[in-house]
C-alpha cells in the first residue's frame, strides 16, 4: 500500500489478486471518488475492465486450487495405506 500511496491503486489491487471476500470488504471502505484535476495521469483503463463483475474468471484459481490440494491429498493418503499394507505383509 505505501508503494501507491497518493496514487490510483486499482493496478496494483488487482495484480495482488484479491479474494472475493476482499473485494466485498473493499466495497464496504470505500467512502468516495477523488476528482481528478487537470494534469493528473490517466487511470488504467484495462484495470478497470477486468473488475467488471465477472466473479468466474476471479474465482477459478482458488476452486483449482482447492482441487488440487484435495487431490494431493487423497494421494498421499493412498500411499501411506499402500506402504503400510507392504509393512505388516514383509
Amino acid at each position: 500500500m505505501l508503494d501507491v500511496a497518493g496514487q490510483d491503486a486499482t493496478e496494483a489491487f488487482e495484480d495482488v489478486g484479491h479474494s472475493d471476500e476482499a473485494r466485498e470488504t473493499l466495497d464496504r471502505l470505500i467512502v468516495g471518488s477523488l476528482k481528478r484535476q487537470p494534469g493528473d495521469p490517466a487511470p488504467n483503463a484495462a484495470a478497470y475492465a477486468s473488475n467488471s463483475g465477472n466473479k468466474a474468471d476471479q474465482s477459478g484459481l482458488g476452486v483449482g486450487l482447492y482441487a488440487v490440494v484435495l487431490v494431493g491429498g487423497a494421494l498421499a493418503y493412498g500411499a501411506y495405506q499402500y506402504m503400510q499394507a507392504q509393512q505388516k505383509n514383509a
